[in-house]
C-alpha cells in the first residue's frame, strides 16, 4: 500500500506542475482597444472590454482567436490585436497566425492559415453571407470605367511555367 500511494503522489505532483504552467498561458499586451467576446465569434456578445496596453495571458488558440485571463476577466480576443509580452521584435502573435516570422511581413490576406481541421468541421455555409458579397461586385463596365479614371493599362502577365525535371533538380 505504501507503494501505492507514492506513485499516486508522484502522478499528483507531476500534474498539478503540468496545470500549472499550463494555466500561467503566454503573456501578451492588447495593441488595440475594444470587446473581450464570450466566444471565438465576431457575433458572440462582449462580456467585457480591454484598453490598449493591458496584460493579458493567453491560454487558448482557435483559429484567428485567443482565449485570455487578465485580472479577473477572461473571454476571446482577435490575434491581431495582441501582441507578445516578451518584447522581441518581430514576435507579434499575427506573426504566428500568418505563419510568418521576422522583419517585413507584410500580409494582406489571412485566408485559411491557423485554421486546423476541427474548424473547417465546425464551418457551416452562409448563402446570406455570399448573396450579400455577389451584390457588392462591380460590373465590368464600372471595372473598366474605374481603371480608364486611374489611367491603369492592361499588362498580360503568362503564367509561370513549370521547369522541366532534370533542369536544376534533384
Amino acid at each position: 500500500m505504501p507503494r501505492f500511494s507514492s506513485v499516486r503522489a508522484v502522478v499528483i505532483v507531476a500534474s498539478a506542475l503540468f496545470y500549472a504552467g499550463a494555466a500561467a498561458g503566454n503573456p501578451a499586451h492588447v495593441r488595440v482597444a475594444g470587446p473581450l467576446q464570450s466566444q471565438p465569434s465576431p457575433k458572440a456578445p462582449a462580456i467585457g472590454a480591454v484598453k490598449a496596453g493591458a496584460t493579458v495571458d493567453i491560454v487558448e488558440r482557435k483559429g484567428f482567436w485567443a482565449h485570455v485571463h487578465g485580472g479577473a476577466q477572461n473571454g476571446w480576443l482577435k490575434l491581431d490585436r495582441l501582441s507578445m509580452a516578451s518584447g522581441d521584435s518581430g514576435s507579434e502573435i499575427v506573426a504566428l497566425a500568418s505563419g510568418r516570422t521576422g522583419s517585413n511581413n507584410v500580409v494582406s490576406a489571412s485566408g485559411g492559415r491557423g485554421l486546423d481541421a476541427a474548424d473547417f468541421a465546425r464551418a457551416t455555409p452562409d448563402p446570406a453571407s455570399v448573396s450579400a458579397l455577389s451584390r457588392s461586385a462591380a460590373s465590368e463596365a464600372a471595372a473598366e470605367q474605374f481603371a480608364r479614371s486611374g489611367r491603369l493599362q492592361t499588362r498580360r502577365i503568362d503564367y509561370i511555367r513549370q521547369p522541366k525535371a532534370g533542369r536544376g533538380q534533384r
